[in-house]
């Protein structure tokens, strides 16, 4: 009977990984923050964790994750759609709704004053949480014995990710041994892209401008933020409403991620919300998914990534006293690399752009606070097993790669076995290689780098 109940844990788990994706006329109230797309505010795990197979313990965790929310990286980004607005309402051009909209917008925008780039307190409070978890589910890797390995770039948001996530973890084992840094050295697998991508990702520029146009409806919006809609046309000269638009939806979407007590959630409606939604998904699409426009290659740019996790588990798990290696970047590096990995079927691939957001969405994968997680087990008789999960979720990778099987021949999902696991892996890897190597595109390539036994066994 227990065993049946922990089958049905497992199901329901797998079987919500596939109910993730919004369509047109799905958006409300409940869902409607997903909407923000690939600024989304990081939300604690709901489903319940798939037990280890009988005997194994685990052994090693290496992660990646995205900085938490943060303000808009530009004070103009917050500027530039209340400057319109007050200069309208200093001409007594709003409607009151249109004032209303004016007085949130300077709540929003005062709240974000000289903080432009930084991560938010609910930024931090993210990772504290996450660092929690990885503590609660995993103890025996955190024990003082281990090291805990941590990296991020020099990015002052990554950063304080990084900071808020190390004194949670000593907050719970004060005497752990922690190696931390934030150095460009780390850069080729913490954020550099691959030159060699770099020309075809230019060939779908034009497609995705043939989008954006289909999706961009400022016309009703327009007409219940002022009295003449032709005002926002003609006021400087030029037609502003596509960016005032835009605007608004950038500063609504990051909303979210602070605490200014007033929100824009009723500036669009839920229709307008999804159109707004699939150029911001699109963007990420484009720039780091699979798609034959350009060459099912954008991914690959961050293979050196996917390389580091391989090389810096075998050297984990050979025994170099790692239990935990935590990296901490930005969107631009893991949107590619969560593609790569193909978890949750990410490596979708399509020319039909305006189906990418039924199958590929951007709330799903690199949102604020998003990360990847891969946690092996080992038993005593030397097997070693790696689970996945995907913002905390468990994660399954293409139906290629078979599940592990006990003695007894039964699956245990969401678990595979280690030598399955990086044999997929390294063939993504060699088909990169070799693709540029047969690639007539004339690139500058990013230099290969070896990062193998360059942990600090010193307690910080």
């Amino acid at each position: 009977m227990k065993r049946l109940f922990v089958i049905v844990l497992a199901l329901l788990a797998l079987t919500g990984l596939s109910a993730k994706i919004i369509k047109r006329g799905e958006v409300n109230e409940s869902n409607l923050a997903k909407m923000a797309g690939s600024v989304y505010a990081y939300q604690a795990p709901t489903e319940p964790l798939t037990p280890a197979p009988k005997g194994f313990k685990p052994v090693y965790l290496t992660h990646f994750g995205r900085h938490g929310s943060r303000f808009l990286d530009n004070a103009s980004n917050y500027d530039r759609p209340y400057n319109i607005l007050k200069e309208a309402a200093d001409s007594g051009a709003l409607t009151d709704f249109g004032l209303d909209v004016l007085r949130r917008l300077e709540i929003i925008r005062a709240e974000a004053d000289q903080r432009a780039g930084d991560l938010t307190p609910k930024g931090m409070q993210q990772h504290r949480d996450i660092a929690r978890r990885m503590v609660e589910n995993y103890p025996e890797l955190f024990t003082n014995d281990k090291i805990i390995m941590a990296r991020s770039t020099t990015s002052h948001r990554v950063l304080v990710s990084e900071y808020s996530a190390l004194m949670q973890i000593l907050r719970l084992r004060p005497k752990i041994r922690i190696d931390y840094d934030s150095s460009n050295h780390d850069e080729p697998w913490m954020y550099t892209e691959d030159k060699a991508v770099s020309a075809h990702k230019r060939k779908i520029n034009a497609a995705v401008q043939e989008f954006n146009q289909r999706h961009t409806h400022p016309e009703r919006l327009m007409k219940a933020l002022f009295k003449d809609p032709e005002y926002i046309k003609t006021a400087s000269g030029r037609d502003q409403s596509s960016s005032l638009y835009s605007s608004l939806y950038d500063v609504a979407s990051y909303a979210q991620g602070s605490d200014p007590g007033v929100d824009l959630n009723d500036v669009f409606t839920y229709d307008e919300w999804y159109d707004l939604f699939l150029m911001n998904n699109m963007r990420w699409y484009s720039q780091a998914g699979f798609s034959p426009l350009t060459d099912n290659v954008v991914p690959y740019g961050h293979c050196v990534t996917l390389q580091n996790f391989l090389d810096f588990a075998d050297e984990a798990l050979a025994g170099n006293g790692v239990s935990v290696i935590l990296r901490y970047g930005h969107e631009v590096t893991l949107m590619s690399y969560f593609s790569l990995l193909d978890l949750n079927g990410s490596g979708y691939s399509t020319d039909d752009l305006e189906s990418v957001a039924d199958h590929w969405a951007a709330y799903n994968l690199a949102y604020m606070g998003g990360n990847v997680q891969w946690v092996f087990f080992r038993n005593k008789k030397g097997e070693v097993i790696v689970k996945f999960l995907l913002n905390e979720q468990e994660a399954t990778l293409p139906e290629s790669v078979p599940f592990y099987k006990d003695a007894k021949g039964v699956e245990q999902r969401p678990y595979y076995r280690w030598e399955d696991v990086r044999k997929f892996y390294q063939a993504k890897i060699d088909y990169w290689e070799d693709f540029k190597a047969h690639d007539d595109t004339p690139v500058e390539e990013t230099p290969r780098r070896s990062y193998r036994s360059e942990i600090n066994t010193s307690s910080n």
